[in-house]
């Protein structure tokens, strides 16, 4: 094992299992050919939500084609694929910022998703490899547990925030992944569009919750609602049904979402502008 996946297990969590797994299955594709359409395929604006767009967002057509000529589901492919394309991606990162620090936590969230997939699915692979494939290419950086990556709001430059489903929202930790976006990505204005911003959550929840408190690091300029409940899987974790009877309700945030579904209440997200 080179001294890169070392420090991938030691950094960023990553069971050795996994790796072992990439590289076996590194040996029955030509995973140069794979490296070569994932990289070489130049960015440009793909993604959007509302007024939002992401700038460095990329769709490398090639590159998801090639994975579904594959034996495996590319779920599964694409997660070997990425665990092997990081080393690569390590030196592209390395060259840009100093603070190799940052890389290793972003590539946790290739971890984390791989994780969340094992715990619905009892094996390896990436519900949302489209979006984790951006971490990949080192568009997206986590500072602080938070996310963030160049993008354009109402036709303006933007930075826009991603928050990962287990961010530590405490007010210190927010606080310091704000300074370090500023440092690392400028004063263009952060966007934050995401479940957590749905402003009922302040009617729902109570007024101490972390939830209802980051609420308040921004402005709200947008929200959407919707009665499909398959957005849930934020709160109660992957679920084939989300239907009353099937919910978790073990914490306060899952009780007020299970109170909204059984009443057939729509649930939803929010646009908000950072104040800091």
């Amino acid at each position: 094992m080179t001294d890169f996946y070392t420090q991938l297990i030691e950094k960023s969590g990553f069971d050795k299992a996994l790796i072992r797994h990439a590289h076996d299955f590194a040996k029955k594709i030509n995973i140069d050919e794979f490296s070569r359409l994932f990289f070489d395929t130049e960015p440009f604006c793909v993604e959007e939500s509302g007024v939002l767009s992401f700038e460095d967002s990329f769709y490398p057509a090639k590159f998801y084609n090639a994975l579904k000529n594959l034996a495996l589901p590319p779920e599964k492919a694409s997660l070997y694929i990425y665990t092997l394309l990081l080393e690569k991606s390590f030196y592209d990162f390395s060259k840009r910022i100093e603070d190799t620090r940052l890389f290793f936590d972003t590539a946790k969230r290739v971890r984390e998703s791989a994780e969340e997939f094992y715990e619905s699915q009892g094996d390896y692979g990436l519900y949302d490899y489209h979006f984790v494939a951006n971490h990949v290419r080192g568009s997206i950086i986590r500072l602080h547990g938070f996310e963030y990556q160049y993008g354009v709001f109402e036709e303006k430059r933007a930075i826009i925030l991603h928050l990962p489903e287990k961010a530590d929202l405490t007010k210190e930790n927010r606080l310091s992944s704000y300074r370090l976006a500023r440092r690392y990505f400028g004063d263009l204005p952060i966007i934050g569009d995401s479940w957590l911003l749905y402003p009922l959550h302040q009617e729902m929840l109570s007024k101490d919750s972390r939830i209802v408190d980051f609420m308040g690091d921004f402005d709200i300029v947008s929200s959407e609602e919707t009665t499909d409940y398959s957005e849930a899987f934020h709160v109660f974790g992957r679920l084939c049904d989300y239907s009353y009877n099937n919910l978790p309700q073990n914490t306060t945030l899952q009780k007020a979402y299970a109170d909204r579904i059984k009443k057939q209440l729509p649930i939803g997200s929010g646009v908000g502008l950072l104040k800091y």
